[in-house]
């Protein structure tokens, strides 16, 4: 559901429907609201069928289920893989990610985290993968809010 705001300054509702979907990889994503560009309000309600990562400023909300027994891959190279172990990939952006459902190991390059139902990870731009080492699916919803990435010395 998003909400909206009329001419006149009174809320409404504008989007209360099913999700658009998409697979990518090993896992099963919701689209549930994105906008490309520092948002300007009332923003925008259509959420565009591609996935792709929000530029610096642009906002991106979805959730991803991952099967029992799977880590999360990107075959399509949507995020930037580093090709050192299954799923491990960086994005430019800042990701606010919480646990609806299931169990999931957060890998980094320092150790590893398993996350449950109603944990909040913030991912930084850092390196990192997501494994699902139990026998449910996991399903997370995450922010996303794109970045601009430094170099670091």
């Amino acid at each position: 559901m998003v909400t909206g705001e009329g001419p006149d300054g009174r809320s409404y509702i504008v989007a209360d429907g099913k999700a658009t979907t998409a697979e990518v990889g090993t896992m099963d994503l919701d689209l549930l609201w994105r906008n490309d560009t520092v948002p300007t309000l009332p923003a925008p309600t259509e959420v565009p069928g591609e996935v792709a990562f929000p530029p610096a400023g642009g906002v991106w909300v979805i959730t991803w289920t991952i099967p029992a027994g799977t880590t999360g891959e990107d075959p399509d190279d949507i995020v930037q893989s580093t090709g050192e172990r299954p799923g491990f990939h960086s994005t430019d952006s800042v990701d606010v990610n919480v646990v609806l459902s299931g169990e999931v190991v957060l890998e980094l390059d320092e150790g590893e985290v398993a996350l449950r139902a109603g944990d909040l990870v913030v991912v930084n731009g850092s390196r990192h993968a997501w494994q699902n080492r139990s026998s449910e699916p996991v399903r997370v919803l995450s922010t996303i809010v794109g970045g601009t990435r430094t170099p670091t010395t």
